[in-house]
């Protein structure tokens, strides 16, 4: 997608993934989720996943609604409630009128820990929640790359590919970087876009500097709700996310992460 070369599929040994969330914006007739629609969810992704989600609890979001009115635009503030089921593990589902989101918080490979729960999800939410339009779904992942050794934004070079080091290269201040962050904004095509976040940050005890790479790929264009589109576009996006994670570190450091020999 977008002209991006093809992700290699290899698993990393050592993953820097922290957390991965995937986003399913949509229109349905039903103004609430009542709790029988929350527990049958939740009694579908057991039944299908083989694993325990034993918490229900309701859920309230904000949520800015713009208004035209006599008096020109205003922004009100809404509040929209569903419900978030959550497994031992800290994984956990929001279901809300309009918003279906999964955050996966111990990910080992696409078909395993987001494709076979979504798979599950969006064919209940088919059957119980019949939405009518998909206006967005997005896909995010959140790797913080962390050495021990490295005390300076600087040590990452090599590691992460320079076009993104930014003002870590600065010969003159580069090497009193302490932090940065930087958001580009990628057109993948007219129906598809990423976010790519990252910097270098300091760990809790700031005693070293970590790499952050926020990587948010989406389709942004509205489709007539299907399941099967909504999980292959689902899969396109990750297949993006991974080509643009691994151009975003050096060979030598891919290499590395495959190996495991990371620190």
């Amino acid at each position: 997608m977008g002209g991006l070369p093809s992700a290699d599929p290899t698993l990393l040994g050592n993953a820097p993934l922290e957390v991965a969330v995937i986003e399913i914006r949509y229109t349905a007739r039903t103004d609430e989720i009542t709790p029988e629609v929350a527990a049958a969810f939740r009694d579908d992704l057991v039944e299908n996943t083989g694993v325990d989600f034993p918490s229900i609890q309701p859920t309230v979001q904000q949520q800015m609604r713009i208004d035209f009115g006599a008096n020109g635009v205003s922004q009100v503030a809404a509040e929209s409630s569903g419900w978030q089921i959550a497994s031992a593990d800290g994984a956990h589902v929001t279901l809300m009128p309009d918003i279906l989101i999964m955050q996966v918080n111990r990910y080992e490979r696409w078909p395993t820990s987001m494709k076979a729960p979504l798979t599950v999800l969006v064919e209940s939410l088919g059957r119980l929640v019949k939405p009518s339009l998909v206006h967005r779904i997005g896909l995010r992942y959140v790797d913080r790359f962390h050495d021990s050794g490295f005390n300076s934004a600087e040590a990452w070079r090599g590691r992460i590919d320079d076009t993104l080091l930014g003002p870590v290269l600065n010969p003159v201040f580069g090497g009193s970087v302490r932090g940065a962050q930087q958001q580009v904004e990628i057109r993948l095509d007219d129906h598809h876009g990423a976010l790519l976040r990252h910097g270098p940050v300091r760990d809790d005890s700031g005693k070293c500097v970590q790499y952050l790479l926020d990587t948010d790929v989406f389709r942004h264009s509205s489709f007539t709700f299907d399941v099967r589109e909504v999980v292959i576009s689902a899969e396109r996006l990750n297949r993006t996310s991974l080509s643009l994670f691994q151009a975003s570190v050096t060979d030598t450091y891919l290499k590395e992460l495959r190996e495991g020999s990371a620190k």
